[in-house]
């Protein structure tokens, strides 16, 4: 037991790290509103949906069209050797390119082709259909490379997918662009598990766009309004804003940062990064670095008894004046069940909390001010 204590105390008494987010196109002549891929040299490619064409941005920042007459590109994914897949909505097709933009292959794979991604260990295809007008259409599949193609998993309850991306263990995610939802597909293909529901933004188009995996977490961004939320992918609806809050094109830290109708998302081979493209008809891309930085506030946080039964006190130290929150939660579940904003004027801090009623079990408690945190396990008997 002491093992597993010790084990928890190091993965919760990190002090929290910032990141910041940057545009990396701003132009309104050459719009990327859609999906986004990367191929081994760092270029990043991104569909013009509401156009016809795929356009090619260099590490450098260069940006031009890769290849054009498209019929609403939509999923973008590289194989192996740097041959790009691009997705044709209304054109029922896939077509392969090489890396000088020579059309290679054209795949008829049906109706309302639209998310896909490279499998997890070869270099067939997944991808998805989303059809609004049969929902048994909708469907996961996987494309291979003689153009034949495997149906994964078909029907509810798929609405409307879009989004795929694999975590670090080869799970595949699927994200439902109608409702929301999101699931991750069974090793043995048989169902799909159900992880989370993303907010629904409020808006009159109240729609999952994309998701991405980076860092132990899922992001996926929603049409209709300027938010980016992070997903936690082993924690059923644990879901958070990450990024955005009105409309605008704010760069700098992550708090302050603002977005306009985030719409495809990706993040780099390393996980360091997330670029965004907007659906705003302004072209732009942004880039949100997840390169961790220590924060300039020191945070010294006690609590005790602890264990405890029926009282804890939380001591906090701060290296200035500020206001700071204090959330505890359940360790495994991520239920919240305490939360207070409080001040620091330099003096000491003792919150006392009640804990009778608690479940016994372990819990967290989080100490944040913005990018700043520190973490503490409590044990509750």
């Amino acid at each position: 037991m002491k093992t597993i204590y010790f084990f928890l105390f190091m993965l919760l008494s990190i002090v929290g790290y910032s990141q910041t987010v940057t545009t990396i196109l701003d132009s309104p002549t050459e719009d990327i509103d859609d999906a986004l891929a990367l191929d081994s040299q760092g270029n990043l490619y991104g569909s013009n949906f509401a156009g016809d064409t795929v356009y090619k941005i260099t590490p450098s920042g260069e940006v031009s069209a890769f290849v054009t007459g498209l019929s609403n590109p939509n999923g973008l994914a590289f194989d192996s050797e740097d041959n790009l897949f691009v997705v044709e909505y209304t054109g029922a097709a896939i077509r392969k390119y090489d890396k000088d933009g020579t059309l290679l292959n054209t795949f008829s794979v049906g109706d309302f082709p639209s998310g896909i991604i490279k499998a997890f260990r070869s270099d067939n295809m997944i991808f998805t259909h989303a059809d609004f007008s049969d929902p048994e259409n909708n469907s996961v599949n996987e494309l291979l490379p003689d153009g034949t193609t495997r149906e994964l998993y078909q029907g509810a309850p798929l609405n409307v997918p879009v989004g795929l991306t694999f975590d670090h263990r080869g799970v595949l995610y699927v994200g439902n662009y109608l409702d929301r939802k999101i699931y991750s597909l069974t090793p043995n293909q048989s169902e799909l598990k159900y992880i989370a529901t993303v907010p629904d933004s409020g808006t009159n188009a109240p729609f999952l766009a994309f998701i991405a995996y980076a860092r132990g977490a899922l992001y996926g961004t929603v049409y209709g309004e300027h938010k980016i939320y992070k997903i936690h992918p082993r924690i059923t609806d644990r879901v958070e804003i990450f990024a955005g809050s009105s409309a605008g094109s704010m760069d700098g830290d992550i708090s302050e940062a603002t977005f306009s109708y985030p719409s495809g998302i990706i993040a780099n081979r390393n996980a360091s990064a997330l670029y965004i493209s907007e659906f705003s008809g302004l072209g732009n891309v942004r880039k949100i670095s997840l390169r961790r930085k220590k924060c300039n506030l020191a945070i010294k946080l006690k609590a005790y008894p602890n264990p405890a039964s029926e009282l804890v006190n939380i001591a906090v130290e701060l290296s200035e004046e500020s206001n700071f929150n204090i959330k505890i939660e359940s360790l495994f579940g991520g239920n919240v069940v305490f939360e207070s904003q409080e001040a620091y004027n330099g003096e000491d801090f003792l919150k006392t909390v009640s804990v009778e009623n608690w479940s016994p079990g372990f819990y967290r408690i989080l100490i944040s001010e913005r990018s700043c945190r520190k973490s503490k396990l409590l044990i509750v008997r």
